[in-house]
């Protein structure tokens, strides 16, 4: 029979120790969650900016670099922390969701990373708000559930990590895709807004010279 947690504290004194658990599982959860979505929802998550230690001063150089230091950031770094914010996600839901598979958990976190990135292009506010919807209403599932702390139960689930983990690059490429679609849309629009740019002033000369 699964211990539940709640038959190991007895009286007043153990009455603190549940109070004192729960509401340390809940801090800690808001800190991740808190610093899950402002990390997942900024349009530039990563923030190094590498190229400001490309000193060269021939252009061929300049550009070979900046291609570099392009890929070692978004190729690479990016990659990585996308991959550690998905896993950690994945795993939370695997824990505080009761009763669902594995592929649909993978889906539901890669459905929803890839659209705070998306919104992320768009509104960063948005992204934002999508970052944190799904993590906190978990929570407050999760604490407002019946017997939902069973040990049992938890120890079983954790048993499932090690099978999803395995399954996320599947999802991460996906991921990966979208932001590399997203970061091409936003080149050529900040292009075209260049080009706008420039030829508004040559415009404005014209019509001054004509009059």
């Amino acid at each position: 029979m699964a211990l539940n947690l709640t038959a190991l504290f007895s009286g007043e004194i153990n009455l603190i120790a549940i109070l004192t658990f729960f509401t340390a599982v809940i801090v800690l959860y808001s800190v991740f969650v808190f610093y899950f979505y402002k990390f997942l929802a900024k349009k530039n998550i990563i923030e190094l900016n590498l190229n400001q230690y490309n000193q060269s001063i021939n252009p061929t150089l300049v550009k070979f670099f900046a291609a570099l230091f392009y890929v070692i950031e978004y190729i690479i770094i990016l990659p990585i922390l996308t991959f550690f914010w998905f896993a950690v996600l994945s795993i939370l839901i695997l824990l505080l969701a009761k009763g669902i598979e594995i592929g649909t958990i993978l889906l539901i976190s890669a459905a929803l990373v890839a659209a705070v990135r998306i919104t992320a292009h768009i509104s960063e506010d948005l992204s934002k708000d999508l970052a944190k919807m799904l993590p906190f209403t978990l929570i407050a599932i999760a604490i407002t559930t019946s017997g939902f702390f069973n040990i049992g139960d938890l120890l079983s689930r954790v048993k499932e990590i090690p099978l999803l983990l395995s399954n996320i690059p599947y999802y991460l490429i996906f991921i990966m895709a979208t932001e590399l679609i997203m970061r091409v849309f936003t080149f050529l629009s900040d292009a075209i807004q260049s080009s706008k740019l420039v030829e508004t002033p040559s415009s404005i000369e014209e019509q001054s010279t004509t009059e």
